[in-house]
């Protein structure tokens, strides 16, 4: 009965195209479960079926399918007024036709579609009858190459889309994988009233998602990973998570027992000596597994939870077959900067993919290093971004443990988190003004303090302090600066001579592609506080960056500093038309950042702006022509309401921070100035 709901559940979801491929998936889940009811009866009555279909499950009778594809077919089309035996006779001659694929089926003219009905015999309704069975997959003969080849045509006509040129904007786009790929970091939300049900849970839109910020949203390839975990170590009400090192389900263990008790019975199981350790926990404490996924970063990436899949489960997770990441990054990149490489002076990097994840590895510490003007035995790499930041914080409670940290400027919500929730707490300074180090001062006095963080420039406001006076502040009282350069990037703003820790979420502007979750930690070598730090981190550092990622991540940099230039230039004609514009009220954007010993190319690529009249703004946002969803230094330009989206339960709390509820987040791409001035133009019409 359940596989039965979910199989109509599936078919309802293929008469809306954005959600067609949650119901491809809800069929072949309806499939699996009838088959593993099968085995289970199998196995209780000591007999075995020799005839098995997909995937190793024991092949249907033909009235069972039979009863299956008529239910579908009643719910899909009532006013067909579709009897049970007008079935066997559109099944045989459907079998006769040699339509293996949905796509043959689509292709179909309604003329044709008569003149098959004519030639075989078959009854009014057959298109749709046909249709229901290549969408689930009946018969089980065809069952395979229909889910491999159809995906193969959709996941291709993806793969050729550029999102500079032809980005997914309108609201028929909600729920595309940003960039076409399924190890996308990001999702498409074209409308405001998107962001609002995201936040409000609203199944509609939840649906409709292919997936979404992996630290947020786990990847599917993720979930499907945890419950094969579950199948292997979970008990009734349990469930598992699955971390990328014992080290980290420890400290996972760690977190749970803090959020929900001393006592929390928990778990650790490797799964299958891949590495990977999953967390077995009370299913009521998932809310607490799932806030140290998103505020550590100790995520297992969609590659790796890919490749134990196939290795260890015997099945291809994927929903569509993978692109070679050279093959995405070639459809979003300029002619010009495609063979373009940027890397170490010595020239070890080839313009051809690494083999090797440690070669890979090797070239992006050396990259980073080499533009921040760092060295490269001081660049830890991470699975995500916020997996470096947190891993930079911890360092810094460690060596004062017990003091408190302070927090400049409005915090990225995970890494307040960290400083508060986990740690022993921060003091919280929220304006970058003249004023902020008079404050600073003040606090530096009277009392001892683990660091200060800082985001260069801040998010969303753009904001930025003196670093050269902070820094000098700071380190009279020995006390360390963390800064997040990930806005900015190393290729503008030169920040590392002038801190202690340098955090990068490379997801970002690093690769550009989108499709890659990694994070760095530099450390200063001229810090005073070097050979604490140095100690500290080479005690607990792990690599946790898989293979696979590291070789992707390593092809997306190569363009890194070209690509920076080009975001430059597009962003900065972009900015005076916006400030210049009679709707808009405010544009935020980090151009009074002119000292020398801390600008080195531009500003960025990243602004935010609000309209005289706010009540227009999910108007503007609509009609804008570009990408929209979350995150943001991809090659292709990505908007996003960031105070909703970030804060939708703390607007007040922003907004009395001044953070306006309605600001909008750009991320400018490779896209030239002239085009986007267009599209914002457009825009800003229904201003």
């Amino acid at each position: 009965a359940m596989a039965g709901r979910g199989a109509l559940r599936g078919v309802r979801s293929l008469l809306r195209w954005p959600q067609r491929r949650a119901g491809i998936r809800e069929l072949c889940r309806a499939y699996r479960n009838l088959g593993t009811v099968a085995a289970t009866t199998e196995a209780k009555s000591g007999t075995e079926t020799e005839e098995r279909g997909p995937m190793g499950l024991p092949k249907f009778s033909e009235d069972a399918q039979l009863d299956f594809i008529f239910e579908t077919i009643v719910e899909r089309r009532p006013d067909l007024g579709f009897t049970r035996r007008d079935l066997p006779l559109n099944v045989k001659a459907f079998q006769s036709i040699g339509l293996k694929t949905l796509g043959d089926a689509e292709k179909l003219s309604e003329r044709q579609w008569e003149e098959l009905e004519t030639e075989h015999g078959l009854v009014p309704g057959s298109e749709t009858v046909i249709k229901t069975i290549l969408y689930g997959g009946y018969f089980p003969e065809y069952a395979t190459e229909v889910l491999s080849r159809g995906q193969e045509l959709c996941f291709k006509s993806r793969l050729q889309r550029n999102l500079s040129t032809d980005p997914y904007w309108e609201p028929d786009h909600l729920g595309e994988p940003l960039p076409s790929s399924p190890h996308a970091c990001s999702v498409s939300m074209p409308c405001w009233e998107h962001i609002v049900g995201y936040e409000e849970g609203d199944t509609d839109v939840w649906d409709a998602l292919a997936l979404g910020y992996p630290r947020f949203v786990v990847h599917p390839y993720c979930a499907r990973l945890f419950r094969a975990c579950e199948r292997e170590f979970a008990k009734f009400e349990e469930s598992c998570f699955a971390f990328p090192s014992f080290k980290v389900a420890m400290r996972a263990c760690d977190y749970i027992r803090h959020k929900n008790g001393a006592q929390t019975p928990l778990r650790i199981h490797e799964y299958k000596n891949t590495g990977i350790y999953a967390v077995v926990f009370p299913s009521g404490a998932r809310d607490a597994v799932l806030k140290f996924w998103q505020h550590f970063g100790f995520i297992v990436s969609s590659r790796w939870a890919e490749d134990v899949l196939k290795e260890h489960c015997c099945e291809d997770p994927s929903d569509f077959p993978l692109a070679d990441p050279c093959d995405v990054r070639h459809h979003t990149l300029p002619a010009h900067l495609q063979a373009e490489e940027v890397g170490p002076s010595d020239g070890s990097v080839a313009s051809k993919q690494l083999s090797s994840s440690t070669e890979a590895k090797h070239v992006i510490r050396h990259r980073l290093a080499e533009v921040a003007g760092g060295c490269a035995s001081d660049v830890y790499l991470y699975p995500s971004g916020m997996a470096a930041i947190s891993s930079g914080l911890l360092a810094a409670q460690s060596a004062s443990p017990g003091c408190k940290s302070i927090q400049l400027g409005f915090p990225y919500l995970d890494v307040y988190k960290i400083q508060t929730v986990w740690g022993p707490g921060a003091h919280f300074i929220s304006d970058i003004d003249p004023q902020c180090l008079e404050k600073i001062s003040k606090l530096v006095d009277s009392e001892q303090l683990s660091s200060l963080v800082l985001e260069y420039p801040g998010n969303p406001l753009l904001q930025v302090p003196d670093l050269k006076e902070l820094s000098a502040l700071l380190h009279s009282h020995n006390i360390p600066l963390i800064v997040d350069d990930t806005i900015g990037s190393s290729a503008n703003f030169d920040v590392l001579p002038h801190v202690d820790i340098v955090v990068t979420s490379l997801t970002k502007w690093f690769s550009g592609t989108g499709d890659v979750m990694a994070g760095s930690m530099m450390l200063n070598q001229d810090s005073k506080f070097y050979d604490k730090f140095k100690a500290l981190v080479e005690t607990e550092y792990e690599d946790m960056m898989y293979d696979k990622d590291a070789i992707a991540l390593e092809i997306n940099s190569r363009t890194f500093v070209s690509r920076m230039e080009k975001v430059n230039e597009s962003t900065k004609p972009l900015i005076e038309f916006l400030r210049q514009h009679p709707a808009v009220e405010t544009v935020w954007y980090p151009d009074s950042v002119t000292d020398p010993d801390v600008l080195k190319r531009g500003h960025g690529g990243l602004f935010s702006f609000v309209l005289k009249d706010r009540s227009k703004s999910m108007d503007v946002y609509k009609h804008l022509k570009v990408c929209k969803g979350p995150s943001l230094g991809t090659n292709f330009t990505i908007a996003c309401p960031y105070t909703l989206l970030a804060h939708y339960d703390e607007l007040e709390w922003a907004e009395g921070l001044g953070i306006p509820r309605d600001l909008i987040r750009v991320s400018t791409g490779l896209e030239e100035a002239e085009d986007l001035i267009g599209r914002f133009d457009h825009a800003l019409k229904f201003a």
